[in-house]
Formats: C-alpha cells, structure tokens, sequence
C-alpha cells in the first residue's frame, strides 16, 4: 500500500506524474460517465452534447419545484384561514402527484434527447404557471378577499395586492430563465410568456368578479405590466451573460485543440484532466501548472524541464508527450498519452502480490525504459510502483509504461542536460523505495535506480515495501538494514529471482548490478522468466473487464 508518510522532498513538486492520477479515479481503466468541467455544448464552437447539461438543469429545478410545493403546502396549512386552505388545496392535489413524476422521469434516464428534456421542462413550467395562476385568480376573483381593494379609492390596495402576487412571478421569470441554459431570444420568450400569465389571471378575475369593474383596478394591471416588463428585461439579460461566463468557461479551459472533459487529481501547485483533442477526439491527459500557484520559479522550470526530458525519450515503455505550451496568463501546460489501466500499487492493493513471472515481465519492460533514459544521462531517482503504469496498448495486454520524471537527473551532459534544479545533499524521492545514497542526499547515479527497481520488485513479490515505518525510519533503515530475502518471506517466490531482488537492493553501489542491462538479463536467466505469457496476460485483463 502507499505510504501515508509525505516524502522528504523539501519541495516537491504536486503534480509529477498525472497518469496515476488517472488511476485513483479510474482503477478499472474505464472512462466512466463524464464529469463535464465544461458544460457541454457551452463553448462558442459549440463542440460537445448540451444535453447532458442541460438536462441536469431541468432535473434541479424539477426537484426545486417539488420542494416548492411542499413548502405551499405547509404554509396553508398553517394559516388560521381554513376558507383560504380549502380553496388552494385542490390545486396542490392536482399538481403534486405531476410534478413527483417529472421527477421520477427525470431521475429514469429517460430523456436522452433534447427534445425530451424540453417537453419536462415546459410540463413542469406549464404546471407551476397554472398553478400559481390558479391561485391568484382564485383569490380576486372572490368578492369576499377584494371588497377592500374595491371600497379603496386611492389605489394604493391595489399595488399592494399585485405586489403580492408579483413576488413569485418575478422570481419565477427572472430565475428560471438564468437557472436553465437557453439562448436569450428563447429566454425573452419564455419570459415574456411567464409574465402574460398574471395580466391574463388579473383580467380573467376582473371579468368575472361582479366587485370590481375595468375602471377601478388600472393599478393591478399597471402593476403587472410594469414589473412583468422589468423581469423580462432581466431574464433576458441574465441569460445573456450566463451564456457568456459558460461560453468563456469553456474557452478558458481550453488549451490548445484540446478540451477538458474530467478532473482526474490535483495539488498545491496544479491539476490533471483527461482531456479531448477537439478535431482528432483522442483521449488525453493535460497536466497543468498555474504560474500564481507554484512556489518558485525554479519550481516551474522543474515542470518544464520535465516535458523537455519526456520529449527526447521515445521508448515504448515511457509515457509518451503529444503537445505543451503556455496560456496567455501564464499557465504551462503539457499533452500526454492517457493510460487506461492501473499503476503497480493500485495492482498490489486490489488484487494482492503478482506472481513472480509477470513481476519478471513488467520490469523487463522498466528495464527498457531506464535504458534509454541512463544512456541519454538522465537518473529517474523515482522509480516506484506508483510511477509505474500497467495498461493495454495496441492490443497488447500488461504493457508498463514508466511515469513521472518530475525528479529526474542529468548527468554527463546527455540528451536531457540543462540547468541542474536539484542540488546534492537533499533528499528528494518516496523513502520507502529510494536507494541508501540517494536517502543520504549524496550523488547518485544509475545504480540508485537499480536499487529501486529491487524495491519495486521486492513490493510486487511480497505485498510490501522492504521497510515499514515513518519517513525517516524507512530512510534508516534503507541505510543501516538488510531486508528479509523475498523468497524468506514467501516461499513461492524463485530462489534465483530472490537473489536478483537482494543483488539489487545491495547497501553498496558497487554490489549491485552495474547497468540495468545486466539487471534484464539476470532477470531473463530467471527460472520464471517465461512462466508469463501473453495468453495468461490476456486472460487476466479479460477475467477482471480492466
């Protein structure tokens, strides 16, 4: 399991490595339902399905109007006038069992279409205007409620009975329309159609009321009109600049031709997304570094240095770059390959220690990929289980693809040489598969690998690191301890595989092997070296659906 303990990097950086970040939330390697950064369909290219979006939006409000009813409903049951109960109640019967309904729809799955999302969305809106409607008409079309009104000369009963009336209809006009994306024409229609509504009642209640007459209540309809007209304006307004501030989300979340569609982890410094390429529709992950939120600009300089150091390897077992850049406000960005799969810790978490074939096999593939790296001069200092991904790739099964070179080191003026941003004597790495010099804070170099690669190994074959404890416990232990040989702990482990394994985690650079070229090949002379197939490779990702 991953150590809880912090690193004893000074200052680490955040985000080295988004692929396993993908993995925390993607154990299974299945891009699982979108969580949409982006509204879709929001951006002014109008890439994307609105649907989605929307369709969450009219779910809300469904439930926001249910939740209003409920709240009526207790209201009037509360007033001590039981005339003004009985009166509203039959509306409540009527529009209660209807709007539960839209609900339950909504929450079915059924409206897939936009069509469908916005036939529940006019029911809904449809029901609540009648039955607000139904109720005010109810109430001036009672001689009993509007004698004050009618025995009033001076119009001011009549402001306030509209005013009243106007509370809901406003909130109604101006919030639905901000609150359900729509176009701003639509959004002035609907709004102008919510605000005929109270005039229409007014009018209907007048002609049937025989205690009013069109020449006493011109204040009810100026009232109406007036406020209907200042909520239509702000409807429409409100929807306008909704649409702006989503439309510039969605450009503001855009880097290059690529769109987010997913936050997959963040940190101090950044965040990882699973993005989209816009016109090739690749799945891809974007690593972001905000200038205003790293620490120093030697730490920038690290992230960059790192997509300069990915750019120059082109092994198959290296995560792979497609893109980088900055924004205009500073933000350094970089594309990368998305790996759907599982790094060596989440493997060892869900489905416990490999079998020692397959442990052979996947660092076989690490092996290749440290020695392109070693021969470029760059020293990875990070190798982990963590920063190991296993994935399917081209159809071939149980690919490892190595991860993060966030910390990695130049040496000999290689391929990947520039300004050294780490200095010898601190400690940066995981403690708990970091090498004894490297834990010291003295010069490494490839041979500290090396010795990762055997705690690597050591953790696939056991279920654990070869040291538990704190951070710095580990570091000592790293130091001044000989772990218990892989094949002491679990007897079911090769002899000659354990011996690789405690070769490489040798106190002494000098006792392990010299160049993973020679790790591959004692690890090829394993006994298990073929006891993996592809076809069991193939099995195994076909009986978990990974």
């Amino acid at each position: 399991m991953r150590d809880p303990t912090p690193t004893a990097d000074p200052d680490p950086p955040a985000l080295s490595g988004p692929p396993e970040a993908a993995v925390a939330t993607l154990p299974d390697g299945r891009a699982r339902g979108p969580v949409a950064l982006v509204p879709d369909g929001a951006s002014a290219a109008g890439d994307g399905d609105p649907t989605p979006f929307i369709a969450r939006r009219v779910r809300q409000v469904c439930v926001l109007f249910l939740v209003g009813y409920v709240v009526f409903l207790g209201r009037e049951l509360a007033s001590p006038d039981r005339g003004a109960v009985r009166l509203a109640l039959p509306s409540f019967y009527a529009v209660l069992p209807l709007q539960l309904a839209l609900v339950a729809v909504m929450y079915t799955g059924w409206p897939r279409t936009i069509r469908r999302v916005r036939a529940v969305e006019w029911v809904g809106l449809t029901a609540l205007c009648a039955f607000l409607g139904g109720n005010q008409f109810r109430f001036l079309a009672d001689p009993e409620t509007t004698r004050p009104m009618h025995e009033s000369t001076s119009g001011q009963m009549q402001v306030l009975v509209a005013n009243t009336w106007l509370l809901p209809w406003m909130v109604l006009i101006i919030g639905y329309s901000v609150v359900v994306p729509s176009p701003t024409r639509r959004a002035f229609a609907v709004a102008v159609l919510i605000a005929l509504v109270p005039v229409v009642v007014t009018a209907g209640a007048v002609a049937v009321n025989p205690g009013l007459d069109w020449a006493d209540t011109p204040m009810l309809f100026t009232t109406d009109v007036i406020w209907g007209a200042i909520g239509v304006w702000f409807a429409a307004y409100g929807a306008h600049q909704s649409g702006t501030l989503r439309r510039q989300a969605a450009e503001a979340r855009r880097f290059g031709q690529y769109r987010l569609t997913r936050r997959l982890g963040g940190g101090g410094m950044g965040d990882v997304y699973l993005a989209e390429h816009l016109l090739l529709r690749r799945p891809s992950v974007v690593k972001v570094v905000r200038a205003d939120r790293a620490k120093t600009p030697a730490v920038r300089k690290r992230f960059e240095r790192e997509v300069q150091i990915l750019a120059t390897l082109t092994h198959w077992n290296v995560v792979q770059v497609f893109d980088h850049g900055h924004t205009a406000d500073g933000t350094f960005y970089y594309v990368m390959e998305y790996l759907p799969g599982l790094d060596l810790e989440k493997l060892v978490a869900l489905h416990g220690r490999l079998p020692p074939g397959r442990v052979v096999h996947l660092l076989r593939q690490v092996c290749g990929a440290l020695a392109e790296a070693h021969a470029a001069g760059l020293i990875h200092r990070d190798v982990k289980p963590a920063n190991v991904m296993v994935c399917r790739r081209g159809g071939v099964p149980d690919v490892a693809k190595l991860l993060d070179f966030g910390l990695v080191l130049e040496r000999g003026g290689g391929a990947g040489s520039g300004p050294r941003l780490t200095v010898d004597g601190s400690i940066l790495g995981t403690p708990h598969f970091m090498s004894p010099e490297q834990a010291a804070g003295l010069a490494t170099d490839p041979r500290g690998d090396i010795y990762s690669v055997g705690a690597t190994a050591y953790y696939l074959l056991c279920g654990a690191p070869p040291f538990a404890g704190t951070a710095m416990q580990v570091i000592a232990a790293h130091l001044h301890q000989t772990p218990p040989p892989p094949a002491a702990v679990h007897p079911d482990v090769p002899v000659d595989l354990s011996d690789v394994v405690a070769r490489c985690l040798a106190k002494t650079p000098a006792d392990r092997y010299q160049s993973v070229a020679e790790l591959d090949a004692a690890l090829a002379a394993c006994c298990c070296a073929t006891a993996w197939c592809a076809a069991d490779a193939a099995g195994w990702w076909r009986d978990r659906a990974v």
